[in-house]
């Protein structure tokens, strides 16, 4: 071909992509990549969901050799497993392989209100406690089973939109389950959160919680019996039965 008609045929070619839309470009650009290049194309230290990064990316590889690859790939150092169908990236430098933070494991989890925190970090967060627990306690929408552990780090699934009037009120509804077993509570500490969750307590996303969380009787009479002390008013006894006597604290334990 000579040169001036080589140079026609590819401004041409160039041209008309020009004119294909931009979503259609991506996915024809997405397509041609193998699935090794669309591996180690994903950020270093950032949580590659296997089957998710798979159905996303309109590779024409099948799964089969996507999945052989990501073997490969594992095998030879230049992804991670951190649990079944899930991976990282690690950064290498000259000193060796960086490998992934207990932060940036829990960011992918709970990071754009995908999930919350509960437990001992929690508990230890507010203030609540300075015992140190190793383990981390996650609830995400992320997860697709009901439970799947990561080391220390386990994390339960949820299917909730988690607004912050929604968060502060599972908080609650965990450290009230939780009073009883909570090593060196520290009361005064306790009494300050639940005067500042009194403020925003809302009927709505109680009841938004518990049409999908189960909570004890006992920890929803104590929520209730917290309000009445602090004047708030709420509709928590339709859930309660008025010929039970809840074991729970007195106020004045907590609000003395």
């Amino acid at each position: 071909m000579a040169l001036s008609s080589r140079f026609d045929f590819y401004l041409t070619f160039f041209l008309s992509l020009s004119t294909v839309d931009p979503e259609r470009r991506i996915h024809m650009s997405t397509n041609t990549l193998t699935a090794k290049e669309l591996i180690l194309g994903q950020p270093e230290h950032s949580i590659i969901e296997a089957s998710a990064l798979y159905k996303q990316s309109g590779l024409e590889a099948s799964e089969v050799s996507y999945y052989k690859a990501l073997d490969r790939l594992e095998k030879s150092g230049h992804v991670i497993r951190l649990a079944k169908g899930l991976y990282y990236r690690p950064k290498k430098t000259r000193f060796g392989i960086v490998p992934i933070e207990e932060e940036q494991i829990v960011n992918h989890f709970i990071s754009d209100n995908r999930g919350m925190m509960i437990g001992y970090r929690m508990y230890m967060k507010k203030g609540l406690t300075t015992q140190i627990s190793k383990r981390v306690e996650l609830l995400s929408s992320v997860v697709r089973e009901q439970s799947r552990n990561i080391d220390h780090i386990t994390i339960s699934k949820i299917s909730m939109e988690l607004t912050p009037s929604v968060i502060s009120t599972i908080e609650t509804f965990e450290i009230l389950q939780n009073y009883q077993s909570i090593e060196d509570l520290n009361t005064p500490a306790l009494a300050e959160h639940l005067q500042r969750f009194s403020k925003e307590y809302s009927d709505e996303a109680a009841d938004y919680i518990l049409s999908h969380r189960t909570y004890k009787k006992s920890t929803i009479a104590f929520l209730s019996r917290c309000l009445d002390y602090l004047g708030v008013s709420h509709d928590l006894e339709k859930y309660l039965s008025p010929l039970s006597d809840y074991r729970i604290p007195t106020m004045e334990a907590i609000f003395a």
